[in-house]
């Protein structure tokens, strides 16, 4: 039976595990995925299978049979045998009971012919033959104990001491056995029972001593003169004889009970069967009767064990087989079933997240918040990530991707959902309580922060550095559709990367007008640079009405310690648009390098800055900018010198003006196309020195030529000491190293007179010149004035 509810319960938590694995699927669409998935590779195994699946069946089949039958008509005659002899001995203890009544009832009997017809007053000599009678028949008739009380249950021969103290201990226990009895025999009229024979004594199993045992009372019935038996007993006897003395040894030798032995509790070891002992009266159980059965079924099986053990070796050996084949099955499904899971749910490279499972929580955290819970939406785009990738390979871009996504996940630390949309692009899902949504940017300020640290890769060969740009929109409750929370956080995303990147920007309505103006002035920015392209290619100025909207200002430098003197010029393109007026650049560079047209937009600016300056500024230097994208460009170097020869501009008149960020993003193409271009007597000057990535290694490592010193140096040589410095520090460090030093900003005579003290060569800024068309160039080759202050690019 326990083996039956064995195989239920396993049974149902089989049934329970697939109905949770049902539920637990990750959608319908993953479960049709799935299905094509492995529907080729079961289609080809699908034959051979059918083929031994009939055969491995009937053959388990009919073994399993067979030994199930065996086994169950063992077990069900074991059963059978179990309940005989437990039938037999119910039937024997009863027999037990009411042979010692019998046999009481006829010891009472002697115990009349011995006794007076009426208790004396005192002892005398008949008691002490009694007495010897009640000791012989004790011993003849197997009892443990004989007693002999009158009618209030009084012991009549008390003689015993411990006989006495014997009766006091089982008195209270008698006591309602011995009122019965005696109550019966008052019933019963003239004390005869039905069929006119006298009543006969009463036997029943109680607890006596803590033991159990057959108590039998019986009345000692006297006649009278006239031969009829007194209605009112005088005196009873009381007899018992304990179970686990004679009654236990003639059960064991007439029924065979092997080890048959008597327990107060139930305490039987395997392989024993156990009786309980119930009190006749009361029906509680008073003790147990435990012997080691006989098993006719277990002796059966335990021939047919061979024989069974070679049959379920045959079926075992069936059965691995068969497993084997469907376990090689099962493991292409379980790939195929993983593998679509991660292409399904799963980025494959960081176990992140993918688009699709993003969308998914985002619709079950907006369809499940309330109006006191807020949802945040952060996209994030990795910087310079393109330049790694390119420079050093897909494999150390992926290990980027990997770092980079370890590192997000290590500041969330769980209090919400990464996930990795493609490419360099990552997504976080945050929800927070209304009161704390406003903190969110702390969040992802942690991020940008990690994102900025270097990245030790491919083994700490290459060290990489990044950041990263970050649009947030957040929503409360059901506010923001999951759709339109997207498109927000991607709007403010476009606007972080157009504000110059390793930002964040928060969704805010005005963004919405920006965007629109920034898409605007994109299409306008390619328009004129199509525009450009086109009259280039025949070779053909525009005319005056259509001369091209970008123009080329320049700005003089002057020798320090004779200003009157031009050193040469830096080229400033302007946007001359026709709804917004005169742009300056930082308004419409990052579009072009968003757009992927700085290098279009470059070569223009240096071809109008080679052809000015020829005519304009012979044998002068003229300094031009040059954007990081452009010197990630491998062919940038080939470009400036087609440039530099088509307009006849000797290439030692050219200076290229580049930040730090431009030599960290891709150190190695930077010095080899650097190393071309100096090569070719390009001259090479490191703009905004000390602002950005400075290290002094770029100085020696990529031959620079000239420093620029920045203007929030300058502009503090009239309020701070630290300016001061700052500028000559620099000044002497490029003088020990042999660079020249250019001093950005001059606004003051002020300034001018302490940047020639310490040394600078070179000086520019508004007490010079401000930027002028080429037109105006020479006009302002001699002068030197001070003029009000203007933001320049």
């Amino acid at each position: 039976m326990s083996d039956r509810l064995n195989s239920d319960c396993i049974y149902k938590c089989f049934e329970i595990f697939l109905l949770n694995s049902a539920t637990q699927n990750p959608g319908a669409e993953l479960l049709e995925h799935l299905s094509g998935v492995v529907s080729k590779s079961f289609s080809r195994r699908k034959n051979s299978r059918l083929i031994f699946v009939p055969i491995i069946a009937i053959g388990i089949a009919a073994a399993l049979l067979a030994v199930v039958a065996t086994l169950w008509a063992g077990v069900e005659s074991d059963l059978a045998a179990l309940e005989r002899q437990k039938e037999l001995v119910t039937t024997k203890l009863a027999d037990q009971v009411n042979q010692v009544a019998a046999d009481v009832a006829v010891i009472a009997n002697g115990y009349a012919s011995l006794l007076p017809g009426s208790v004396p007053g005192s002892k005398s000599s008949d008691y002490g033959e009694v007495r010897r009678f009640g000791e012989t028949i004790t011993a003849v008739f197997g009892m443990e104990q004989m007693l002999l009380v009158d009618r209030q249950g009084d012991l009549i021969l008390d003689g015993d001491a411990a006989i006495a103290r014997r009766y006091q201990w089982v008195r209270p226990l008698l006591a309602d056995f011995f009122e019965r009895v005696r109550d019966d025999r008052l019933r019963t009229t003239a004390g005869r029972q039905d069929n006119g024979s006298p009543v006969a004594s009463r036997a029943e199993i109680l607890r006596l001593e803590g033991r159990a045992s057959i108590t039998s009372i019986s009345p000692v019935n006297f006649s009278g003169p006239d031969g009829t038996i007194e209605p009112q007993a005088q005196y009873f006897l009381i007899a018992f004889r304990f179970l686990d003395g004679i009654v236990l040894d003639e059960l064991s030798r007439e029924m065979g009970l092997k080890g048959a032995r008597y327990a107060r509790t139930l305490d039987a070891t395997d392989g024993e069967v156990a009786f309980q002992v119930e009190a006749s009266a009361t029906g509680d159980p008073i003790g147990v009767i435990i012997w080691t059965p006989d098993l006719p079924g277990s002796r059966v099986i335990e021939k047919l064990t061979p024989y069974l053990c070679a049959a379920i070796a045959v079926i075992g050996g069936l059965f691995w087989l068969l497993v084997r084949r469907l376990n090689r099955s099962w493991k292409e499904l379980r790939r195929s079933e993983q593998h679509a899971k991660e292409l399904a749910l799963l980025d494959v490279l960081t176990r992140l997240p993918n688009r699709d499972l993003f969308a998914r929580r985002l619709d079950e955290c907006s369809a499940s918040t309330s109006s006191d819970i807020g949802i945040v939406v952060g996209f994030i785009d990795l910087d310079r990530f393109k330049a790694v990738n390119d420079s050093f390979g897909h494999a150390v871009g992926d290990e980027l991707i990997i770092e980079a996504a370890a590192r997000m996940n290590e500041v969330l630390h769980g209090r919400g959902t990464l996930a990795r949309l493609g490419g360099d692009e990552f997504a976080v899902l945050l929800m927070l309580q209304q009161q704390d949504i406003a903190f969110h940017a702390d969040v992802f300020e942690k991020i940008i922060s990690e994102i900025r640290r270097p990245f030790s890769l491919r083994q700490s060969e290459i060290t990489a550095y990044i950041g990263c740009s970050i649009g947030i929109a957040s929503s409360t409750g059901r506010h923001c559709p999951p759709e339109e929370l997207l498109r927000r956080a991607d709007v403010a995303l476009y606007q972080a990367k157009a504000k110059g990147r390793g930002c964040l920007v928060v969704y805010h309505a005005e963004i919405e007008t920006a965007q629109r103006e920034r898409e605007r002035l994109v299409d306008e920015l390619r328009t004129e640079l199509s525009r450009i392209g086109a009259a280039s290619l025949r070779n053909s100025d525009m005319g005056a009405s259509s001369r091209p909207a970008l123009e080329i200002h320049f700005q003089t430098i002057h020798r320090a310690g004779d200003e009157s003197k031009v050193s040469g010029a830096e080229a400033l393109v302007r946007w001359r648009h026709p709804r917004l007026g005169l742009l300056s650049p930082d308004r419409f560079i990052p579009l072009a390098e968003s757009i992927g047209l700085i290098d279009e937009l470059g070569e223009f600016i240096l071809k109008q800055a080679c052809l000015i300056g020829r005519s304009r500024l012979p044998n002068k230097t003229i300094a031009v900018n040059v954007s990081p994208r452009q010197l990630r460009n491998s062919r940038f170097a080939d470009s400036v010198l087609a440039i530099l020869r088509r307009a006849e501009f000797a290439p030692s008149c050219l200076e290229l003006e580049l930040t730090e960020t431009a030599l960290v993003d891709n150190p190695e193409q930077a010095k080899e196309t650097l190393s071309q271009l100096r090569g070719e007597g390009v001259k090479i000057a490191l703009d905004d020195f000390g602002t950005g990535y400075s290290s002094l290694s770029h100085l020696i490592h990529f031959g620079i030529d000239r420093i620029k010193i920045d203007r929030s140096f300058v502009r503090l040589l009239d309020t701070q000491s630290n300016g001061a410095a700052v500028a000559a520090a620099v000044t002497s460090l490029a003088r020990n190293l042999g660079i020249e030093t250019t001093a950005e900003g001059v606004e003051t005579k002020g300034q001018r007179d302490f940047l020639v003290a310490i040394g600078c060569n070179d000086l520019q800024g508004f007490l010079f010149s401000r930027p002028v068309i080429a037109e105006e160039l020479k006009a302002h080759e001699h002068e030197t004035q001070v003029s009000r202050p203007t933001h320049e690019f």
